[in-house]
């Protein structure tokens, strides 16, 4: 198993061992609420190991980046979006008072996000999405700031789309097919194609400050240029818009 960029992670058999934090119990609490809930494609938390959390296994292809063509498909990016309104619905009615969060919560507080629901978060086989990964970062907040990120990783919403990605005037159609799949009757936030753009905007610069205070954090000087990058996609959107 490859992986762990923000984390140590190991596999051990069916099980998954990660280093943990203060926010870990609350995550767990989560998962086995999302379970009752009827999410059956989410790990499951089996207690600590130490420091280490261990979780199960989800038995898929998570894909690296460059992400591959099969990624691009309609099909995918529908999938996932019903999966994140599942996920979003069964959040509802998590006890807050108590939990503690590595992110921090945004208004409107609708669901739980998953704060980095995206193809390098999500395990594929045969081209459809088995399961999902990294609820580590998740914290209260709107639908649409989840649905705002997704949007930037698998429509996708760049400044330079990668090889084989959708670009031009197939960015708009598959924000819409996404927001379709998601379900535009839900929450108090409009969910429009410019909604999702807007603040798309504001998550790209966020998660540019964020890489830049983990770079000096972990020691990893390569999360400067992500930060880059992010910035860069951020003020092609806010110009140019799609």
């Amino acid at each position: 198993m490859a992986g762990g960029h923000m984390n140590a992670v190991e596999r051990d058999g069916d099980t998954v061992r990660r280093v943990g934090g203060a926010w870990t119990p609350t995550v767990h609490r989560y998962l086995r609420y999302l379970a009752r809930g009827g999410v059956d494609w989410a790990p499951q938390p089996l207690g600590f190991d130490g420091e280490r959390e261990t979780l199960s296994f989800i038995d898929g292809l998570v894909p690296a980046y460059p992400l591959p063509e099969w990624v691009w498909a309609d099909a995918a990016l529908e999938q996932g979006a019903r999966m994140l309104r599942q996920l979003h619905d069964a959040s509802i009615g998590f006890p807050l008072d108590d939990a503690v969060w590595q992110s921090p919560s945004k208004v409107p507080v609708e669901v739980v996000c998953h704060n980095d629901f995206s193809p390098h978060n999500l395990a594929f086989r045969e081209g459809a999405i088995i399961g999902a990964i990294d609820f580590d970062m998740c914290s209260p907040g709107p639908r649409i700031w989840d649905l705002a990120y997704y949007a930037t990783r698998m429509v996708p919403l760049t400044s330079e789309p990668p090889d084989g990605a959708p670009a031009g005037a197939e960015v708009r159609r598959r924000i819409d097919l996404l927001l379709d799949a998601y379900g535009r009757d839900a929450g108090s936030v409009p969910l429009t194609a410019d909604a999702v753009v807007q603040l798309a905007i504001r998550r790209l610069y966020e998660l540019a400050d964020f890489s830049r205070e983990k770079a000096d954090e972990l020691g990893k000087p390569e999360l400067r240029d992500h930060a880059t990058e992010y910035e860069r996609d951020a003020v092609h959107l806010s110009r140019v818009g799609v």
